[in-house]
Protein backbone atom coordinates (compact mmCIF):
# COMPACT_ATOMS: atom_id res chain seq x y z
CA UNK A 1 0.00 0.00 0.00
CA UNK A 2 1.04 3.69 -0.44
CA UNK A 3 1.15 6.11 2.01
CA UNK A 4 -1.75 7.99 0.69
CA UNK A 5 -3.70 4.42 0.58
CA UNK A 6 -2.70 3.58 4.67
CA UNK A 7 -4.47 7.15 5.09
CA UNK A 8 -7.80 6.15 4.43
CA UNK A 9 -9.94 5.78 6.70
CA UNK A 10 -10.22 1.73 6.71
CA UNK A 11 -14.21 1.51 6.25
CA UNK A 12 -13.10 3.20 3.16
CA UNK A 13 -11.10 0.91 1.89
CA UNK A 14 -13.46 -1.60 2.52
CA UNK A 15 -16.13 0.23 0.75
CA UNK A 16 -13.92 0.55 -2.41
CA UNK A 17 -12.79 -3.26 -2.13
CA UNK A 18 -16.45 -4.30 -2.17
CA UNK A 19 -17.42 -2.31 -5.16
CA UNK A 20 -14.49 -3.21 -7.49
CA UNK A 21 -14.99 -6.84 -6.37
CA UNK A 22 -18.30 -6.48 -7.55
CA UNK A 23 -17.61 -4.98 -10.61
CA UNK A 24 -17.24 -7.26 -13.79
CA UNK A 25 -13.50 -7.82 -14.62
CA UNK A 26 -13.49 -5.52 -17.47
CA UNK A 27 -14.37 -2.58 -15.25
CA UNK A 28 -12.27 -3.07 -12.79
CA UNK A 29 -9.11 -2.46 -15.69
CA UNK A 30 -11.13 0.72 -15.96
CA UNK A 31 -10.64 1.41 -12.38
CA UNK A 32 -6.97 0.71 -12.01
CA UNK A 33 -6.60 2.43 -15.14
CA UNK A 34 -8.76 5.81 -13.83
CA UNK A 35 -6.49 5.15 -10.38
CA UNK A 36 -3.28 5.18 -11.95
CA UNK A 37 -4.18 8.45 -13.98
CA UNK A 38 -5.26 9.74 -10.65
CA UNK A 39 -1.37 8.72 -9.35
CA UNK A 40 -0.10 10.89 -11.86
CA UNK A 41 -2.07 13.86 -11.21
CA UNK A 42 -1.10 13.36 -7.84
CA UNK A 43 2.97 13.40 -9.33
CA UNK A 44 2.55 16.25 -11.38
CA UNK A 45 0.70 18.43 -8.45
CA UNK A 46 3.37 17.62 -5.98
CA UNK A 47 6.66 18.26 -8.79
CA UNK A 48 8.32 21.99 -8.34
CA UNK A 49 7.32 21.84 -12.55
CA UNK A 50 3.62 21.04 -11.20
CA UNK A 51 2.12 24.77 -11.95
CA UNK A 52 3.46 24.28 -15.73
CA UNK A 53 2.72 20.77 -16.09
CA UNK A 54 -0.58 21.05 -14.78
CA UNK A 55 -0.91 24.40 -17.66
CA UNK A 56 0.40 21.94 -20.33
CA UNK A 57 -1.83 19.31 -19.34
CA UNK A 58 -5.14 21.99 -19.08
CA UNK A 59 -4.19 22.94 -22.61
CA UNK A 60 -4.14 19.51 -23.89
CA UNK A 61 -7.29 18.68 -22.31
CA UNK A 62 -8.87 21.90 -23.82
CA UNK A 63 -7.10 20.79 -26.84
CA UNK A 64 -8.83 17.28 -26.67
CA UNK A 65 -12.00 19.00 -25.75
CA UNK A 66 -12.63 20.70 -28.66
CA UNK A 67 -11.63 18.17 -30.83
CA UNK A 68 -14.06 16.41 -29.35
CA UNK A 69 -16.72 18.58 -30.41
CA UNK A 70 -15.88 18.90 -33.67
CA UNK A 71 -16.01 14.99 -33.86
CA UNK A 72 -18.96 13.96 -31.61
CA UNK A 73 -21.08 11.95 -33.90
CA UNK A 74 -17.60 9.79 -35.15
CA UNK A 75 -16.49 9.32 -31.64
CA UNK A 76 -20.00 8.33 -30.35
CA UNK A 77 -20.26 5.66 -33.80
CA UNK A 78 -17.27 4.43 -32.52
CA UNK A 79 -18.13 4.22 -28.97
CA UNK A 80 -21.09 2.45 -30.08
CA UNK A 81 -19.17 -0.27 -32.02
CA UNK A 82 -16.71 -0.80 -29.75
CA UNK A 83 -19.59 -2.00 -27.49
CA UNK A 84 -20.89 -3.80 -30.49
CA UNK A 85 -17.67 -5.97 -30.66
CA UNK A 86 -17.57 -6.34 -26.90
CA UNK A 87 -21.50 -7.66 -27.03
CA UNK A 88 -20.54 -9.80 -29.66
CA UNK A 89 -17.57 -11.16 -27.73
CA UNK A 90 -15.49 -9.92 -30.95
CA UNK A 91 -12.42 -8.25 -28.21
CA UNK A 92 -9.10 -8.82 -27.12
CA UNK A 93 -8.47 -8.51 -23.54
CA UNK A 94 -5.70 -5.63 -22.86
CA UNK A 95 -3.37 -6.34 -19.36
CA UNK A 96 -0.61 -4.51 -18.53
CA UNK A 97 2.37 -6.53 -17.10
CA UNK A 98 5.48 -5.62 -16.39
CA UNK A 99 4.77 -1.98 -17.20
CA UNK A 100 3.71 -3.69 -20.82
CA UNK A 101 0.55 -3.78 -22.70
CA UNK A 102 -0.56 -7.57 -23.30
CA UNK A 103 -2.49 -8.61 -25.49
CA UNK A 104 -4.61 -12.42 -23.87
Amino acid sequence: MTTQSAQLPASLERTLLDVVRALPSGRVLQVLDFARWLQTQLSLEENEGGKAAQAAMEQEEKAWEQTYNANRDDFRAMARQALADLDAGETLEMVIADGKVKVQ
